[in-house]
């Protein structure tokens, strides 16, 4: 046991230190406190029973027992957004009525974002300290924003965009350190002090940094220099959560509430020019109740209401550019009065006003509203080792449909959420836990005249995948009770095993053979060939040194410039090989592999101002790899790996640092 208590610290220490961008669809809020909770619509203020559900509720640490829990799922957003006439935005009313509405700027662009797979770890760890009082501590994903537009939805006139492309990528984590109190049989309470750090870059908004040069009062930014292009900045903060949770009817019926203060965070000095307060962005103030009935034993009804307060944050609810008053004209003047800073400053008529430009107290935000969650989820025992569950998650987008010209940058428009999953006891101290949710699709579309880029029209929908194991030492006093009555053996898992793997993927020898192909040009191509990959696989260990392994490895993408011409191309594959393993020492083995892969290539190409051409190239080709496993449990694995997609002119290299389980 100590051991194995050794290993989960060394884990989690691990995994805090981690920057894995989390994307949010409660606003920016994830939709629950770990894949188990999302498995459930996300429900956690009455009902939690893992580690990560005290970031719901500090009281479920009084039901969780002794456990360490670790996680990563695969997140998966596909977004899309334009500007000016390409958002096909109608003029309903005057002169030009029926016609699109089209900025006097000449904004024209559309894009779907490139960045369309992250992941997200989580982990946690409870224990009883004595037998009424308890503490843990939890380190997952807040929530984020992500968007990289290769296409600068925020470029205006016949010419190029001041940047090629346009995005952000913020990444919010939480740790709640938790103690929690049991005061008599029927009632706990729980509180929490919250740590949070974000990182936050933003690219792309040059367009905005010089509009001041049409003349005095007309500038978007209060300080162009650190609006855009500055990389990454981090903010670190602290907030409190306070949770208590009452059984009732038999311990049929358990009420929860949970309050969890504005957490205040150090601004963003590279980016005080973008949000308000010279850079402010504090995590808004959310609170909730919830309830699970049990009808019986083995089955939970359980439901949350949730308020997330992002109107209270400045930098989030100031209202941006928006709709100009006098729609129905089109014409610069009134485009420009759509615009905050420039209406603030004729209104007054003052040339030089500036309250509302972009950086300031009173600055453009993202001019989101509150946002009032509801959450329902079911849980089943099957038998003595299946628990399966399901849920549905529903919040209104706190966009307002005029505030959508910031909110191209987060489109956090979804709103309703369906998920599945299960926990399969795989011995008495462990559990499977997986889950998938399915985010629909959702648009918004702002009103014609949309300030100063004409109309704005954006979409999003999202997949969420989720895998954690639980290492179970003391399942707490209820928990048990919740599997079905039925006796099964389970299913046979000798010589299965699974892992992931996350790291960088490289194209080789892309400017050469690009260069080969376009033939000769005034300069030599310059591409990117380096990028975040990762890859999930399973596998079946035939004896101690023959295996086979097939998964699937995402490889994203790199770009290359050639004079006008730009190159995208986005691959991932499915995998199929055969595993050899040498053994060195008792723990440590040499793995090698030789197989086949199928490549999936998406190849974008744009020359100039041209339309962006877009073309597939799938095939099978030959896929080998060597690496290194290090035993870290009995069933827990350490892996680092090395391995080539042979492309013929395009090999494609990925080298991968992660985990195998044995099942």
């Amino acid at each position: 046991m100590k051991r194995n208590y050794f290993a989960l610290t060394a884990l989690a220490t691990a995994l805090a230190f981690a920057h894995a961008p989390a994307l949010a669809t409660n606003g920016y809020f994830l939709p629950g406190s770990g894949f188990r909770a999302q498995g459930m619509g996300g429900v956690g203020i009455a009902f939690g029973r893992d580690s990560l559900s005290i970031n719901a509720n500090p009281a479920n640490i009084t039901k969780t027992g002794m456990r360490g829990d670790l996680g990563f799922g695969v997140f998966n957003p596909e977004r899309y957004g334009a500007t000016g006439a390409s958002a096909a935005v109608p003029i309903t009313t005057g002169p030009l009525a029926g016609s699109p509405s089209v900025a006097s700027f000449g904004f024209d662009r559309a894009s779907e974002s490139d960045s369309k797979y992250f992941i997200i770890p989580e982990m946690g760890m409870t224990m009883p300290l004595t037998e009424n009082l308890f503490a843990g501590f939890a380190v997952l994903g807040n929530g984020g924003m992500n968007t990289t537009y290769s296409t600068n939805l925020f470029g205006f006139g016949a010419g190029q965009p001041v940047d090629q492309k346009l995005g952000v990528d913020m990444m919010q984590l939480l740790v709640p350190l938790t103690v929690g109190y049991k005061v008599n049989e029927n009632h706990s309470v729980g509180g929490a002090l919250v740590l949070a750090e974000t990182r936050f870059r933003a690219y792309g908004l040059g367009a905005f940094q010089t509009f001041d040069a049409a003349g005095p009062g007309f500038a978007i930014t209060a300080d162009p220099d650190n609006l855009t292009n500055n990389g990454f900045d981090y903010s670190y903060g602290a907030g409190v959560k306070l949770g208590w949770q009452g059984e009732y009817l038999d311990d049929k019926v358990t009420l929860g509430v949970v309050y969890t203060s504005r957490t205040y965070m150090t601004k963003f000095d590279k980016y005080r020019g973008l949000f308000a307060e010279q850079g402010d962005f504090d995590i808004p103030e959310n609170y909730g109740v919830g309830i699970a009935f049990k009808p019986i034993k083995n089955l939970v009804i359980a439901a949350d209401v949730l308020r997330i307060n992002y109107a209270d944050i400045a930098s989030i609810g100031n209202r941006g550019p928006q709709t100009a008053p006098t729609p129905y004209i089109n014409n610069a003047f009134n485009q420009q009065q759509g615009v905050q800073s420039i209406a603030d400053a004729r209104a007054d008529g003052n040339a030089t006003s500036s309250a509302t430009e972009t950086g300031n107290d009173e600055g453009m935000g993202f001019g989101w509203k509150n946002q009032t969650v509801y959450k329902l989820g079911v849980q089943y025992g099957v038998n003595n080792r299946l628990l399966v569950r399901a849920g549905y998650n529903y919040g209104k987008s706190p966009i307002p449909n005029d505030q959508l010209t910031f909110g191209l940058l987060a489109p956090a428009v979804v709103e309703r959420h369906y998920s599945a999953g299960f926990t399969y006891k795989a011995s008495d101290e462990l559990e499977v836990t997986g889950t998938y949710m399915y985010v629909a699709s959702n648009s918004q579309t702002s009103p014609p005249f949309q300030n100063i880029v004409g109309g704005v029209t954006t979409n999003m929908h999202q997949n969420l995948f989720g895998l954690t194991l639980g290492w179970v030492l003391d399942p707490g006093p209820v928990a048990l009770d919740e599997y079905g009555e039925g006796d099964w053996d389970g299913i046979n898992f000798d010589g299965w095993y699974g892992g992931f793997g996350f790291g960088q993927s490289k194209y080789r020898d892309v400017a050469s053979y690009i260069d080969a192909e376009v033939g000769p040009q005034a300069s030599p191509t310059i591409a990117n060939t380096r990028s975040e990959g990762w890859k999930v696989y399973t596998g079946y260990q035939f004896n101690k040194y023959l295996g086979a392994e097939g998964g699937y490895a995402n490889l994203n993408d790199m770009t290359a410039t050639t004079g006008t011409l730009r190159t995208n191309v986005n691959s991932d594959a499915w995998t199929l090989a055969a595993v050899g393993t040498l053994p060195v020492t008792d723990k440590l083995s040499v793995i090698g592999k030789v197989g086949a892969a199928y490549v999936l290539a998406d190849i974008r190409a744009k020359a100039g101002t041209a339309l962006t051409q877009r073309s597939g190239d799938d095939s099978y080709e030959p896929y080998y790899g060597v690496g290194v496993s290090y035993a870290l449990l009995d069933n827990v694995s350490l892996r680092a790996e090395w391995e080539r997609f042979d492309r013929k002119d395009l090999d494609i290299d990925l080298m991968t640092a992660g985990f195998a389980v044995k099942f």
